[in-house]
């Protein structure tokens, strides 16, 4: 019996690449970077103010660590404006378009901090 060899696959036929210019994966990488951290500062702004809420002095003052949530709010808010313009940037430059619900979330992430402010403004 005679031993066939076997031929090596080509990886170009196995798998595509898609290649993307340096500077559209380094805007790339910044605008899902400031998405996380606006959805980060969100979810440590909301728990520091349910922990507000529950602690509450009776006397009403407020202390220096009650300013907490508020802040990181307006750092969510700063980096939600950011994550905007990089994803429309984002979208103009990139060659092959990110996935659609990674869009859309990152969008409905970065606008959160805005419906928040509308919602503390209407209170």
């Amino acid at each position: 019996m005679a031993k066939r060899r076997h031929q090596p696959k080509s990886r170009s036929r196995d798998r595509q690449v898609f290649s993307e210019d340096r500077r559209t994966e380094a805007v790339t990488v910044a605008w899902m970077l400031t998405t996380l951290v606006t959805f980060g500062a969100l979810c440590v702004s909301g728990i520091g103010a349910a922990a507000m809420a529950l602690t509450a002095s009776p006397d009403g003052q407020v202390g220096p660590i009650q300013l907490i949530p508020g802040l990181l709010l307006a750092i969510a808010t700063l980096t939600a404006v950011i994550g905007l313009v990089l994803q429309a940037c984002t979208l103009q430059i990139r060659k092959t378009p990110p996935p659609r619900p990674v869009t859309i979330g990152a969008a409905i992430i970065c606008l959160l901090p805005f419906g928040i402010h509308l919602i503390l403004i209407a209170r």
